[in-house]
């Protein structure tokens, strides 16, 4: 099988790997997302990459939560990455007392150019831990898989680029049976003033479902990437 051929394949293939859902009614809020991503470039195929977020809920009016990532990614091939990372998340309880969450992630991200447009699918197996004294114990472990489906275009002659994405949520429902519990629709902007730094508006339409308490989120999101 050549490049080209094994290429198609594998994004076809994660293409229809996230399938369909059937929405429900969820409790509305408006969030406010706010981004900071500094990348570093190492080698031909590796890349490292570290970002600090800051979201607030309830109408942006009220604090969430602060996360901390730092991940690396490598060029299996020109059109597939593998990366990972590493996530600690400070947020508040409904007594608004402060703990910490981890997370690690796995990816997969297949890209593919046409007519113009970069498409991009990216699998991601996500574990969440409540905190790293507990990691023993694996009924606190949470696994998630998330699949996310990109389009963006430069503007020709331009300092932008457009996009919108679509993203599934899949994981471990009450009766340990697997579930798609939300889907995430975006789409937004980036201005690029220079090679280096890039700035980042986009706004989030968040639905969840089959689980309790579902909600729906509007979610606008500015933030600033910076490559060294």
């Amino acid at each position: 099988m050549t490049i080209k051929r094994l290429r198609y394949s594998i994004f076809w293939i994660l293409l229809f790997f996230p399938g369909t859902i059937l929405l429900q009614g969820q409790v509305r809020d408006f969030q406010s997302w706010w981004e900071l991503e500094l990348n570093k470039k190492i080698s031909d195929r590796w890349d490292l990459e570290g970002e600090v977020e800051q979201r607030f809920k309830n109408n942006s009016l009220q604090y969430s939560r602060t996360l901390f990532t730092l991940g690396a990614s490598f060029d299996l091939m020109d059109f597939l990455t593998l990366g990972g990372g590493l996530r600690s998340i400070f947020v508040t309880d409904r007594e608004q007392s402060l703990y910490a969450r981890y997370r690690s992630h796995l990816d997969l991200t297949a890209d593919h150019d046409l007519n113009g447009f970069t498409f991009s699918l990216r699998t991601r197996l996500q574990h969440g831990f409540e905190d790293f004294s507990a990691l023993r114990e694996f009924s606190l472990n949470t696994l998630v898989n998330r699949n996310r489906l990109k389009a963006s275009y430069h503007i020709f002659g331009t300092k932008f680029d457009g996009f919108v994405l679509v993203e599934s949520y899949h994981g471990s429902g009450r009766d340990s049976k697997w579930i798609t519990f939300a889907m995430r629709y975006s789409a937004g902007a980036t201005y690029s003033p220079s090679f280096k730094s890039r700035f980042l508006l986009r706004y989030i339409l968040e639905n969840e479902f089959n689980i309790p308490d579902p909600r729906q989120l509007h979610i606008l999101v500015l933030g600033y990437s910076y490559n060294f």
